[in-house]
């Protein structure tokens, strides 16, 4: 009897053009309504799109899927900028949770805590850095330097892969 070797894990795949435009705006903290009238096309497209972007990235989640495209480069980090405080650990781990996919049960579980208060501490640190939403708080994570492309492991398995330096 043959052993079948294991399969490697699967590369992210490049978004198109179409899927980078709408990413950006969820990384803006844009509402799908807003996305929708920005770029003329129905929610249901949105939603379809940030779909295959989850699935190409291998990740789950909008936050996800921001946050691999910050890892892949396939968006541009935003420009860095300090944040009047500092974070404390809790919040730190938070703000990689959410970028790693997490849900607030999932959250909850892995941080021993009740899930109401995983969706207070998401909620807080939300208020705190005044983003708009999960995605909103990657791209700031990502601003103020709590993230960064060595968070490369998501939830769903998937280990992103940071492109060469040209």
């Amino acid at each position: 009897m043959s052993v079948r070797p294991a399969r490697p894990p699967a590369t992210p795949l490049d978004l198109t053009p179409a899927q980078v435009r709408i990413a950006q705006k969820v990384a803006e903290g844009k509402s799908t309504e807003a996305i929708s009238s920005d770029l003329t096309i129905t929610s249901g497209t949105i939603n379809v799109q940030m779909q295959h972007c989850s699935q190409k990235l291998g990740v789950r989640g909008r936050a996800a899927v921001v946050h691999a495209c910050y890892v892949t480069r396939q968006l541009n980090c935003p420009e860095k900028a300090a944040f009047p405080g500092s974070f404390s650990n809790a919040e730190v781990e938070t703000w990689r949770m959410i970028a790693m996919g997490a849900t607030s049960t999932v959250y909850a579980q892995r941080a021993r805590i009740s899930r109401d208060e995983a969706l207070q501490r998401f909620r807080a640190l939300r208020e705190r850095v005044r983003a708009a939403n999960d995605p909103h708080l990657v791209t700031l994570g990502w601003m103020y330097e709590v993230l960064n492309e060595s968070l490369v492991e998501t939830l769903s398995g998937t280990v992103l892969r940071v492109p060469a330096q040209i």
